[in-house]
């Protein structure tokens, strides 16, 4: 029989050779919903300050924020690799020139394996996919997309402003894109 549920730990075995932690990243993104975009004042639960790491803080570089937050994690584990985690906000919500400078920025720093861009479902262009495939040949690259709800009413209760529909297409044109 299957297993019903592989852990994250699992999953990451299967790609990497020893023990990867997340590096979590603020590079000062905003997001659709907070900016006029698709809405005001973001999602009713949205304070990104509550889950960030004191390392991470948006006028500090990204290897800045990477070599404190290796710092921090090397004390436990000194033979560690990383991911970089572009968490807070929206971390596709920008020129791609800008995107693919930060994130090009984050994986030329030492013992950087890849990269987890977290995004919301309706800010993903072709474009940026194409781009991200195109990583991905070189180095691990993940989409943290977040669904919320698959029900259009609590997303709409919650002002997240997109459909579950959003989220099926994303995933599905980020699976397509490798």
């Amino acid at each position: 029989m299957a297993e019903a549920y592989r852990d994250y730990a699992d999953f990451l075995a299967e790609h990497f050779d020893g023990k990867v932690q997340k590096i979590s990243i603020n590079a000062g993104f905003s997001c659709p919903n907070r900016d006029g975009t698709v809405g005001r004042g973001g999602c009713t639960y949205c304070n990104n300050q509550t889950f960030n790491p004191d390392y991470c803080k948006p006028q500090l570089s990204v290897a800045e924020q990477i070599e404190k937050g290796k710092r921090f994690f090397n004390r436990k584990y000194p033979s560690m690799r990383y991911l970089a985690y572009f968490q807070a906000y929206t971390n596709t919500f920008a020129e791609i020139s800008r995107l693919s400078a930060l994130y090009e920025e984050a994986l030329a720093q030492p013992d950087v394996d890849g990269l987890i861009i977290g995004t919301r479902p309706d800010c993903m262009p072709d474009e940026l996919l194409d781009y991200l495939s195109r990583l991905n040949e070189s180095y691990f690259v993940m989409v943290e997309y977040g669904a919320e709800s698959s029900c259009d009413s609590t997303l709409k209760l919650i002002n997240r402003c997109h459909s579950w529909n959003d989220t099926v297409d994303a995933v599905n044109r980020t699976a397509d894109a490798g």
